[in-house]
């Protein structure tokens, strides 16, 4: 049988092995975030994207974000002639070309 004293000993060693764990588990996880905090691309107007193609007779308007303070990456928004805006994946080869055509005007 063990005595109430060695249980108790063992329960404190485990207790501070589990508050180092969890003290270096932290740490790891907070360097793995960017320098300036935890919220990154907060204002981006882009949750997602798509790379599918929009034919070009249902564009109304075509916004392109440049990266900056807002959000670290280049946006492309298309609003279409029903009022959906659609983020478009700025690496699309489709848009690229659209866009050539565009700047050609």
């Amino acid at each position: 049988a063990c005595s109430r004293l060695h249980l108790f000993c063992v329960f404190l060693f485990l207790i501070e092995w589990l508050q180092h764990v969890i003290l270096t588990v932290s740490t790891w996880l907070l360097s793995a975030l960017p320098m300036d905090g935890v919220v990154v691309n907060s204002n981006c107007q882009c949750v997602t994207t798509t790379s599918s193609i929009i034919p070009s007779r249902l564009f109304q308007r075509i916004e392109i974000l440049p990266p900056g303070a807002h959000c670290r990456k280049t946006e492309i928004l298309i609003t279409k002639k029903d009022n959906k805006t659609v983020c478009i994946d700025p690496e699309a080869q489709w848009i690229n070309k659209v866009l050539t055509r565009v700047m050609r005007r």
